[in-house]
């Protein structure tokens, strides 16, 4: 069944704007909660049902019509007390069509214009010459509407979408569907928060923990498929074919823009990916139980049906049993150098340099690493992300005769030093990495820098 209550319950306040009889300059307070009716919700039943009768026979023939009979025997399966006379009167406010008052934009005028819509209101559509019936367009597209309230689970194909709209050249497209990601995102890192912030103390981490590996492969399937976006979008095809967009339809979106919004998709991807493995892990960390405790009584139930053996009785006797008492009973030399006492260490005075010139030897590293490497990680941070694995083939983890992999390492985790205008942001992979440093093999986690320009 689709997620219904976000949809009524957004649908409802904004009805209720439309249908207020406050005059202008009235009090702000909004006192008309009460609703007329059964409170019961069975004719919203009966039109769900109605409703996804009707979607079912919209995928299965080509927009044809259902008789009133085949929607009743459907009704009745799930309530078959439903009358005749209900049913009739539920089809009858789908089918009815309302006039609404909006305003809109038009070309050439400054203010906004009031126009009012009747023909789309209506959500199914019935025959002139027969009790027949079947989904409008806008009932169509209430099901589009319904089917969005969804999890991260789905994200996988939202990012397929993003990247046909490259593809196709779709470049408005790209920005409707990279913001929606992110949004969906935002919505599940803040539900991933507040289930750190009470976690045992909530049903929300039950959520993540029985589909983790579900989760985890659609994160990592959706990281692939952003950075393939991201490739795609630096082909010069694409370039050629936004300059030639955007000299046709005048726009202001600039191509950097949207190259910047298809990053950070894969940003907030590796931030709910992180935020979702440091909930696991402070879940396992509580009181779990991965096996029940043993059930005596459906034991005794299960050896009465099912006897065992001479052969295995006999031997739970001899090990358990009256016959011969061989278990062993503990002693209090048992807890012996269980509990270990430590002592606290003398604090020692740390040591300082009497002369304030003296400069700490990482920082002298870091100046050393800078005036050799800095200039050129900043020309590579100009002119697009830069990785840490890009870095290590390049050889910049090397000065002169000396590795300075660690001073390399901490430029990428703290990048304020590179001599580059605007914000750095820092993205990090999920999985490891392996490049080859000096003699031997370096295993790490790849961390993308980019630089961004302050507007």
């Amino acid at each position: 069944m689709m997620d219904w209550i976000p949809l009524i319950a957004s649908t409802l306040r904004l009805i209720d704007l439309h249908d207020s009889d406050r005059a202008y300059g009235s009090p702000a307070n909004f006192t008309r909660e009460a609703r007329t009716g059964h409170a019961d919700g069975v004719y919203l039943d009966i039109a769900f049902q109605v409703i996804h009768r009707l979607k079912l026979l919209d995928q299965s023939a080509s927009q044809d019509y259902l008789p009133f009979s085949s929607i009743l025997n459907a009704v009745r399966e799930e309530r078959p007390d439903a009358a005749e006379a209900d049913v009739q009167y539920v089809l009858n406010v789908l089918r009815r069509p309302s006039e609404l008052f909006y305003l809109t934009s038009v070309m050439g005028q400054q203010a906004k214009v009031c126009y009012s819509e009747k023909r789309e209101t209506a959500l199914l559509e019935k025959t002139d010459y027969a009790d027949e019936y079947r989904l409008s367009s806008s009932g169509r597209l209430l099901l589009s509407l319904a089917n969005a309230a969804r999890d991260a689970t789905y994200l996988r194909g939202d990012a397929y979408n993003l990247l046909h709209a490259i593809e196709f050249n779709d470049f408005p497209k790209v920005l409707t569907f990279s913001d929606g990601i992110v949004a969906q995102l935002r919505n599940e890192i803040l539900e991933v928060r507040s289930a750190l912030e009470r976690v045992g103390r909530t049903e929300t981490i039950d959520k993540y923990l029985d589909r983790l590996d579900q989760y985890r492969q659609v994160v990592e399937e959706t990281i692939d498929i952003a950075q393939q976006a991201e490739t795609r979008l630096d082909q010069k095809d694409v370039l050629d074919a936004f300059e030639r967009w955007q000299d046709a339809t005048d726009s202001d979106l600039t191509f950097d823009y949207m190259r910047h919004q298809i990053n950070h998709v894969r940003q907030v991807l590796v931030i709910f990916n992180r935020l979702l493995s440091e909930l696991v892990s402070l879940a396992l960390q509580g009181e779990r139980s991965a096996v029940p405790p043993p059930s005596f009584l459906a034991a005794a139930t299960q050896f009465i049906r099912s006897p065992l053996t001479l052969e295995k009785e006999s031997f739970l006797l001899k090990q358990w049993g009256p016959m011969l008492l061989e278990t062993p009973f503990h002693s209090a030399l048992d807890g012996i150098g269980a509990i270990k006492l430590r002592t606290v260490a003398d604090s020692v005075p740390p040591m300082s340099f009497m002369d304030e010139t003296v400069e700490n030897i990482s920082e002298l590293g870091k100046a050393r690493f800078l005036e050799k490497h800095g200039h050129e990680i900043a020309a590579a941070l100009r002119s697009g992300p830069l990785r840490l694995s890009d870095a290590i083939e390049r050889g910049w983890f090397m000065v002169d005769q000396d590795m300075m992999l660690g001073d390399l390492v901490g430029v990428f985790v703290a990048p304020s030093s590179i001599p580059v205008a605007g914000s750095i942001t820092i993205g990090v992979s999920p999985t490891l990495d392996k490049k080859v440093a000096g003699d031997g093999e370096f295993l790490f986690t790849d961390i993308e820098i980019t630089a961004v320009e302050e507007s």
